[in-house]
């Protein structure tokens, strides 16, 4: 990174207080991921000192890309009433998430699939809010939007089900609802098997010293890409066989 890790976390950290959107500064470049998480946890350490994520967001465009992930902050239970004033945006991704029964060890092997499974109690419905801290977010680059919390600013959490291993996730269908609009997919997840994306989260976690612990959330990417909505309109996410969350948005 050529400036300061802590300059530039201020920046973002005003930002996030002020909801003044932060242009990147031109001596600025952030050369790897690495460089972004770095920033992130500076950033939620400058705003939440001594608070550990609520939950983690991880997601990928698909197989054979390298993951993402951010520490989440703000996590609401379904039905939430939220403020639409002082947002840059609305964005509105329907997902599933999945919640951890056990701590995760602290260990040099990553998890596996299995262990990780027996770990998990329950896939749930989630409405992840995005918004942005940048700008210029529409030219930003990827890493600029990972450093950004990845444009998380907010977790619903809604109804779920333990009996997520029956659930044949390639044939999933889910419902999202903003407003009049509906948008409607099945078996739209990138990877498939949303699960799929658990221990590369929990390994993710480890190396950033905050392993995962008995009740943590992991939310695991959009099933119909990144929807806007308008103030005062309802989101409903429904994901058959598996529950569904919603969220209205206070009018302007």
């Amino acid at each position: 990174m050529s400036a300061p890790i802590e300059r530039i976390a201020a920046l973002f950290a005003a930002a996030h207080r002020t909801r003044r959107p932060l242009a990147i500064p031109d001596d600025v470049l952030l050369d790897s991921p690495e460089d972004a998480y770095r920033l992130q946890d500076a950033v939620f350490a400058q705003l939440w000192p001594g608070k550990p994520p609520a939950a983690w967001k991880v997601g990928s465009p698909g197989e054979g890309v390298e993951p993402t992930g951010a520490p989440i902050a703000s996590v609401h239970a379904s039905p939430a009433r939220l403020a639409s004033a002082g947002r840059s945006m609305i964005g509105i991704e329907a997902e599933i998430a999945f919640r951890v029964g056990r701590d995760v060890a602290m260990s040099k092997d990553p998890p596996t699939q299995s262990d990780l499974a027996a770990s998990v109690i329950e896939a749930l419905v989630t409405i992840e809010i995005c918004d942005t801290r940048l700008a210029d977010w529409k030219n930003a680059s990827p890493l600029w939007k990972l450093a950004d919390f990845q444009s998380n600013s907010a977790l619903v959490t809604g109804s779920g089900t333990r009996a997520w291993r029956e659930i044949d996730f390639a044939v999933q269908a889910v419902e999202l609802r903003i407003g009049a609009r509906t948008i409607a997919a099945r078996g739209a997840h990138p990877w498939g098997d949303p699960f799929r994306l658990l221990p590369w989260a929990a390994a993710h976690c480890v190396r950033r010293s905050s392993p995962l612990r008995a009740g943590d959330l992991v939310t695991t990417g959009s099933w119909t890409g990144m929807e806007f909505a308008q103030p005062g309109e309802e989101i409903v996410a429904r994901f058959p066989g598996i529950g569904e969350a919603r969220v209205r948005f206070d009018a302007a």
